[in-house]
């Protein structure tokens, strides 16, 4: 049983008042409360002892919320006006006694707050998709799982009735159905009866449920209507609805005047009239549902009655679901499994299955892929870039600790008189951590004020993605909790150790705690350092990566060639015509119609196999509708059978190319593949020859089944044209373009001109990767500069602390090189050591990051050894730049400083 004579007050209690008690004053009153709390231990249970002793204790320390006098002792002396306004000028003056080592600690802390800054208002921007609709929580996109004989298909589309049918079937159900974005030519017509045409990538056809559902409230609380409203605007079957974008490209002299605009009439591809009904606000950036003008769908389901009928196909049609309150994605589900039951056939309900996703999850989920003309960021990538943030933040608040702590014996004269004339430990924690923020709050106001300018420059850097970066009052918010939590985790424990220092060593300036601060000194450089060479390696691997996706060869060529869109009213005769006035030209080598270029945005999907296999066996194919140049003029190569031929094109589906992966799915080889009949969704063909594998996917995926087809059809949306080159390089090239576009515009007057170079829009397709490796180069940067920065101060205070040292090594006949060496083998050592720590850890991350790609690097050794050269050789210079500087003083002077 526990000895109640032998109890002892909690030491907790006692801790408070070493913190906030003088020890002239906390001797006696210690006292005395111990000898009560001894007696009430013979009285009561030792826990209402020890409570009543914690009671008292805070009944002490605070007074005023007690509302109780103090009359025994006298009061604890906490910090008053005249005591906060003595503090900062101290704190002043030290920094300004220390300039460079202030200097260093703001700058390094600047670029710290700045880089988290950015990352987070980039971050939570990424984050913030479509998360501005009134009921954006309850909100899904339905999406299609295929399963097939080679795997389940995702897809983010869905067969048109859907919507429908749920509207009929479900009426608690808030359903909306679009189709697009689509590209289109918009005329429109002056006040002068000028005729003028555009080409509109976001066009897209909604019903009356679509700005309902997707009302921007959040984003904008006026509303988004500017003329019209959400019930009456998709009356009319023809009606159109316009952002102020459109509203004032198309009716200049009327901008501003909105309601005047409602009525005009806008024609669709030359022959279909729209009514404008309706101007709206231009959405924010931040959505996945990209629209410019929203026609009725109504008008598309007339033009295009099998696809609006069809369940067997998925086309490029969007079905958006807003749930009742308290209705669970898992029930609708349910729902939907009965639905599509009732009106899909036996074939497709056994391989079709409906999910709901979120549409704030839209923009991070890779699965399903990018929606139309966006782009994803996975949740993967935005950790990443978060942990980045959080490691300069630890550099910089490391090299605040470590140049803190080395100089706390500079202060130790002064903490001992402090202590000696009653300072309490909490006044000099308070002194030293108010020091901290006011470095910190310095480096703050540095951060938030280049912020709005970098913010502008990222803005309109990154125009490919449409960011708009911008602060507002949560930034600021996080501005100032992040520098409060630099100022406490740079200054909590340099307080600590400098407060800590016993008076009478203090005095004497034999400073206890010196051989602890040293060792974590060096902890926190191994750190600081671990953290920078998995940077630098990072980089290196994603240059690597990069430089992989930029450089390996794709199976066709792709250089010299210039994509056109193709005309929207296709007759074969006109194409030729094209294509023969084309080829007058002596820069021009080659011309060819397709649905696509090899690697392609334009994805025709289809099912295929063999005549002689089950139905249950489709698997998924790219389809591709090309003329007898594609073959020439993008150089693939035949392997087995023949490509097209003239007698192709007026033969109605004569046979199939198809690729070697095709052949391999198909179970067969390449000479028991030709003649063998292929099913696809379009009909049935023997194939008739076999190209070499070529990458018709980016090279985040494999390579998938391609058959391609070659007869007279209205589906070659691109004209390729193969530019002459002299030693590899393009000649007379405005010249050329000019020529394309004056023949474009006598064989298709009614169509607009538009191009691309392949290459061009190939490296496109890497933007988010791109952005990768520029993050990663500039915050290794950023982090070898800070990492830098400290050391440059600790090798400065090294030196000044081992002047006369040095000057009685130089008098004894020590070399420049042999002082540098002393000086810089201790630090260079401590990076040695973070290299092989970090190392492991890098390798890894990198490899798992690898695994995002379908093609991708070996990482190889020489990537570990450049980087832990490239950090050694930095450190050394930075340390050698002020080591030779001390290693040159006149040692007289040295030994004099003394």
């Amino acid at each position: 049983m526990l000895d109640k004579n032998h109890s002892h007050p909690p030491r907790w209690a006692d801790r408070l008042l070493e913190w906030f008690v003088a020890p002239h004053l906390r001797e006696d009153l210690q006292g005395d409360l111990y000898e009560i709390f001894q007696k009430r231990v013979e009285q009561v249970s030792l826990a209402r002892a020890k409570w009543e002793y914690t009671w008292a204790v805070l009944h002490y320390l605070t007074p005023y919320f007690f509302k109780r006098k103090q009359t025994e002792y006298p009061q604890p002396s906490f910090l008053t006006p005249v005591m906060i306004r003595n503090y900062l000028k101290i704190a002043f003056r030290q920094l300004w006694a220390g300039k460079i080592h202030t200097f260093i600690n703001i700058f390094g802390l600047a670029l710290g707050i700045t880089s988290c800054l950015i990352i987070y208002i980039f971050i939570r921007y990424e984050l913030s998709f479509d998360g501005a609709h009134s009921n954006a929580e309850r909100t899904y996109r339905i999406v299609e799982h295929s399963q097939k004989a080679d795997g389940i298909q995702y897809w983010p589309t869905t067969a048109y009735p859907l919507a429908e049918a749920i509207r009929r079937d479900m009426p608690t159900m808030n359903v909306t159905q679009t189709a697009g974005p689509l590209s289109r030519i918009i005329n429109s017509v002056d006040a002068q009866g000028n005729v003028h045409r555009f080409e509109e990538n976001r066009l897209l056809f909604a019903d009356e449920h679509y700005l309902q559902t997707f009302d921007f409230k959040k984003a904008i609380p006026e509303g988004i209507w500017l003329a019209g409203n959400a019930k009456t605007a998709f009356r009319q079957p023809n009606a159109v609805v316009l952002t102020q974008k459109l509203a004032e490209r198309y009716f200049a002299d009327q901008a501003g005047n909105y309601d005047k605009m409602l009525g005009k009439i806008l024609t669709l591809n030359n022959n279909a009239p729209l009514v404008v009904t309706g101007i709206i606000q231009n959405p924010p950036n931040n959505t996945n549902l990209l629209f410019e003008m929203v026609v009725n769908y109504q008008f598309f389901k007339t033009n295009n009655p099998y696809a609006a009928t069809n369940w067997s196909g998925n086309y490029q049609g969007t079905t958006y679901i807003t749930l009742p309150p308290k209705v669970s994605p898992q029930v609708v589900e349910q729902q939907l499994k009965v639905l599509k039951k009732k009106y899909m056939n036996e074939e497709d309900n056994r391989r079709i299955s409906y999910h709901l996703q979120p549409i704030t999850d839209i923009h991070t989920t890779t699965l399903y892929g990018a929606s139309q003309g966006s782009y994803m960021v996975s949740r993967e990538m935005l950790w990443g870039l978060a942990s980045l943030a959080i490691f300069l933040v630890l550099i910089a608040s490391f090299n605040f600790i470590n140049l803190t702590t080395a100089q706390a014996s500079r202060r130790s004269k002064e903490v001992g008189v402090r202590k000696a004339i009653g300072s309490t430990k909490f006044q000099l924690m308070g002194q030293f951590m108010g020091e901290t923020l006011i470095v910190a709050t310095i480096a703050g106001i540095f951060s938030l004020g280049i912020l709005s300018q970098l913010l502008q420059w990222l803005n309109h850097s990154l125009t490919i993605i449409n960011l708009d970066l911008h602060p507002d009052v949560t930034v600021w918010l996080f501005g100032a909790g992040l520098i409060l939590t630099v100022a406490f985790l740079a200054g909590f424990y340099p307080a600590v150790v400098v407060s800590d220092f016993q008076p009478i060593m203090a005095l004497k300036n034999v400073v206890s705690g010196q051989r602890e601060g040293f060792s974590l000194r060096q902890g926190l450089i191994i750190v600081q350092f671990c953290l920078t060479y998995f940077l630098i390696v990072s980089t290196f691997v994603v240059a690597q990566q990069m430089d992989f996706f930029q450089n390996k060869e794709l199976g066709f060529d792709k250089e010299a060639v210039i994509t056109l869109h193709g005309p929207r009213n296709q007759t074969p005769g006109k194409l030729d015509v094209f294509r023969q006035q084309l080829l007058q030209n002596s820069a021009i080598r080659e011309v060819s119609f397709s649905s696509g270029e090899p690697i392609t945005e334009n994805y025709y999907g289809t099912d295929f196999r063999l005549k002689s296999e089950a139905v249950e066996m489709n698997r998924q194919a790219e389809m591709k509708l090309v003329d007898t140049k594609y073959l020439p003029l993008f150089g693939l190569q035949t392997i087995a059978g023949r490509w097209f031929t003239q007698s192709d094109t007026v033969l109605s589906r004569s046979g199939f190319v198809v690729n070697e992966t095709m052949v391999k799915m198909l179970g067969l080889t390449l000479q028991t593949a030709i003649g063998k009949v292929v099913v696809i969704n379009e009909g049935e063909a023997v194939v008739v020859g076999v190209v070499k594998d070529f990458h018709n996917m980016s090279l985040q995926q494999s390579i998938t089944p391609c058959v391609l087809l070659c007869q007279n059809t209205g589906f070659y949306d691109r004209i390729h044209v193969q530019l002459q080159t002299q030693n590899g390089f393009l000649t007379a090239v405005p010249q050329t373009l000019n020529a394309i576009e004056q023949t474009w515009k006598r064989t298709f007057p009614q169509d607009i001109y538009q191009y691309t170079f392949l290459d061009e829009s190939l490296a496109k397709k890497y933007i988010v990767e791109q952005l990768i490796f520029d993050a990663f180069r500039i915050f290794a940067s950023i982090s070898i500069f800070i990492a830098c920065l400290g050391l440059f101060g600790l090798i400065t205070f090294t030196a000044n602390q081992r002047t006369k040292e040095i000057g009685v090594r130089k008098v004894l006949g020590a070399s420049v090189a042999g002082i540098v060496a002393l000086l810089s083998k201790d630090f260079l050592k401590l990076i040695v050591i973070a290299i092989v720590i970090s190392g492991p850890v890098a390798w890894y991350l990198m490899s798992q990051w690898l695994q995002n790609f379908e093609y991708r690097i070996t990482i190889e050794w020489w990537i570990f050894v450049l980087a832990g050269l490239l950090a050694i050789s930095i450190a050394f210079l930075t340390i050698s730049f002020r080591a030779i500087k001390a290693a040159l003083m006149n040692p007289v002077k040295s030994l004099r400083s003394e």
